[in-house]
């Protein structure tokens, strides 16, 4: 889904989110989009994204990932864990 499609309530969250960061702007630039990120299923499934960002409410009981390049995505928070992956560089001299 796209900042248009996105549920009313992460909308405010992701608002919120921005104003805790300084911003003004209520939509995400690509600024925002810094990790690469690990999310791991309870039934062993996992998916990866590039250029994320990720956000969690306990009351809703939710994470939000919203990428640069692939949409924005909501998940149940249970069972559901989030790794940010470092990229390892290797020189090849």
């Amino acid at each position: 889904m796209k900042h248009d499609d996105l549920p009313k309530r992460w909308l405010s969250r992701l608002e919120s989110h921005l104003v805790q960061l300084g911003s003004d702007r209520k939509k995400l630039s690509a600024y925002e989009f810094q990790y690469d990120l690990k999310i791991a299923f309870g039934d062993g499934s996992f998916v990866f994204f590039k250029y994320a960002l990720c956000l969690k409410d306990e009351t809703l009981n939710e994470l939000a990932i919203f990428t640069e390049h692939c949409g924005y995505h909501i998940f149940p928070l249970e069972e559901t864990q989030v790794e940010e992956l470092i990229p390892k560089w290797t020189d090849s001299d």
